[in-house]
């Protein structure tokens, strides 16, 4: 079975014991362009505008300033706010060997690694019957160019691309992310600047956990204890002999 993997560094033991996991803002994560469709021109933007206006006119349907009024800057502002405030990531990878993630996500090896079942029941996609609140996993799309805001009457929604469209430079991360709803939130810490959004993964999803290489021999007890109690696989990485790899025992 291939499995949904979380890198974690050490601090997060704590959801062996309460099950709770961030799913965090796209302002919060650490790619500046997260979740932002690249910006039209003003000029394409007056002439989307212009096009709305007399199509809408000629249905009776608005009167002629209605739209004349709306700016660019203004509406970007507050459909990116919107999303930051509304919507939130959590990002797993098909990957548990990735060493520059284990570098980058579990302080340089000194955290663990959980690798998670995809059929359990908090994988699923969910929408509610009032449309208020939503979760549903995707892979990511790895592209040179940015998603762009259409700009034409025949295609003027976007789905899901914005949030699952990153650089290629994050190819390596083979990233598969949960996108949800925050008011799907099993706990909410309230933080300047930004509030903290705790979900509920249960410990039953937990297929296998893996060690870093560099973790503290407390925490790896600690961990132990967790897995025998659980009855939950663990392995212990090691870096490879022959290879810039990691392997696990």
């Amino acid at each position: 079975m291939k499995l949904y993997y979380k890198y974690l560094t050490i601090e997060r033991i704590t959801y062996l014991y309460d099950e709770l996991l961030r799913i965090t803002q796209p302002f919060d994560l650490n790619d500046p362009f997260e979740c932002i469709p690249g910006k039209p021109s003003q000029e394409d933007f007056d002439e989307f505008i212009a096009l709305c206006q007399n199509h809408l006119q000629k249905n009776g349907k608005v009167k002629s300033s209605k739209l004349s009024n709306l700016k660019l800057d203004e509406m970007y502002e507050n459909a990116v706010n919107n999303v930051n405030n509304e919507i939130g990531i959590f990002s797993l990878t098909k990957k548990w060997n990735n060493f520059l993630m284990w570098a980058h996500y579990t302080n340089s090896h000194q955290g663990f690694c959980i690798g998670f079942d995809p059929e359990d029941d908090f994988f699923k996609d969910f929408l509610s019957t009032d449309l208020e609140q939503s979760k549903t996993v995707k892979e990511v799309i790895y592209s040179k160019e940015r998603v762009q805001i259409p700009m034409s009457l025949k295609n003027t929604t976007l789905t899901y691309e914005p949030f699952i469209t990153k650089s290629i430079d994050w190819e390596y991360e083979e990233e598969i992310r949960l996108i949800a709803s925050l008011n799907l939130a099993d706990k909410k810490i309230i933080k300047i600047p930004n509030d903290i959004y705790l979900f509920k993964i249960p410990h039953k999803a937990i297929k296998e956990i893996i060690l870093g290489v560099n973790i503290n021999i407390e925490k790896e007890i600690e961990i132990e204890k967790f897995c025998i109690k659980n009855k939950i696989k663990l392995y212990k990485s090691v870096v490879s002999n022959k290879y810039y790899d990691m392997d696990r025992k």
